[in-house]
């Protein structure tokens, strides 16, 4: 099955293109069929490393999200490139802003957050 299809299928999500976060709250996973999610795919195939990347994936967010906030750099373009997995065509670019409420400049030299764009390529 493809997840670009399925993940956007509106028997099983409202507004499918829309980045919602919210929905996941309660017991949605539990309210939609068993497959109408799989982004490590499903049965005996399943990725085995599903597991970890769900929580190396909120540990680095959490530690970026605590001390930064993440913005997106003005009209760079987001769009999708379908591969073996699905990914950004041209990479995000964000800036990082403390959220220490001190200009970076006012901060000491190794406690600088970087305002340059980094890639996620």
């Amino acid at each position: 099955m493809a997840q670009w299809v399925v993940h956007r299928d509106t028997r099983w999500y409202e507004a499918p293109e829309e980045f919602r976060p919210e929905r996941w709250e309660g017991d949605f996973i539990r309210r939609i069929p068993r497959f109408a999610y799989f982004p490590f795919g499903g049965g005996p195939r399943q990725c085995i490393g599903n597991s970890f990347a769900v929580m190396e994936a909120a540990l680095i967010l959490a530690t970026v999200a605590q001390k930064y906030r993440l913005r997106l750099v003005p009209d760079h373009p987001v769009a999708p490139l379908a591969s073996i997995t699905l990914r950004p065509r041209y990479g995000v670019r964000v800036k990082l802003e403390s959220r220490q409420g001190c200009a970076p400049e006012r901060l000491p030299q190794a406690n600088r957050p970087t305002t340059q764009a980094i890639s996620a390529d």
